[in-house]
């Protein structure tokens, strides 16, 4: 990445920024599970790490098991999801895809075996099964393995480009590489833990229109207008029927 010397410092200023401004967050102990880990990296690219999180508990919930969520439709797994994950069918064709190339492989869902190998072995396993991205490939090395990578999601991205951290036309994976080059490996999962709550944190808000003025006073007007007709109307009515009554009774007597 160019400038990445210039760079450098400003991640590792926004890191110690980071930790002034939130503490040092509690690291989890206790690895994940690589197949859930896997699903949840890859929901990440289209939502916060928090809906990601309940996206995976609500298709576990849908489910049966992770062999249901392979052999199922694309549509159905977009629906167990949707709630929290606005691409959820791009997510879904990906979550497929990468659990029927884990199947293809090892003739079963499951990914244990990568906790046996090395990393580097690891890396290039996730990386190339089918609709698995280098974001979501890191997040399993890092949260599952152990390993020194840095997953780099959409937000995570987006906010490093706003704090000048990176250069703007560096790629997610060009931003991986480079984070990964500058932040050690014991500093690996605090950096992305903190920089999961900033990205949330300073993500612009959707904007939303507010009603025009002048079609609510002309919409206001319009009411205002068709009031006295309809009672005009109304009075009008009443008249014919009261009439129509006298009628009758004159023409009975």
């Amino acid at each position: 990445m160019k400038n990445g010397t210039l760079y450098a410092r400003r991640v590792k200023k926004l890191l110690s920024r980071l930790k002034n401004t939130y503490g040092r967050p509690q690291i989890p102990e206790e690895p994940t599970n690589p197949v859930d880990q896997l699903i949840l990296g890859l929901l990440s690219v289209e939502t916060s790490d928090a809906k990601a999180r309940r996206a995976v508990t609500a298709l576990r919930e849908a489910m049966v098991d992770i062999n249901e969520v392979r052999v199922s439709t694309s549509a159905e797994v977009a629906a167990a999801i949707a709630t929290h994950v606005p691409e959820s069918i791009h997510c879904a064709d990906a979550i497929r895809a990468s659990l029927n190339a884990i199947f293809r492989r090892e003739h079963g869902v499951t990914l244990d075996h990568l906790q046996k190998t090395g990393l580097r072995e690891a890396k290039q396993y996730l990386e190339h099964l089918d609709g698995v991205d280098p974001g979501a490939a890191a997040s399993v090395l890092l949260w599952s393995l152990g390993g020194h990578a840095i997953p780099v999601d959409r937000r995570m991205h987006e906010a490093l480009r706003r704090e000048n951290c990176v250069e703007p036309s560096a790629s997610r994976g060009e931003v991986q590489a480079f984070l990964e080059r500058n932040i050690s490996a014991s500093d690996a999962k605090m950096f992305c833990l903190l920089m999961n709550r900033f990205s949330s944190a300073t993500a612009p808000r959707p904007h939303v229109s507010a009603p025009s003025k002048s079609r609510s006073a002309g919409a206001g007007k319009a009411k205002t207008a068709a009031g006295p007709s309809a009672k005009k109307r109304k009075n009008k009515t009443t008249s014919r029927k009261t009439t129509s009554k006298t009628r009758k009774r004159a023409s009975s007597r």
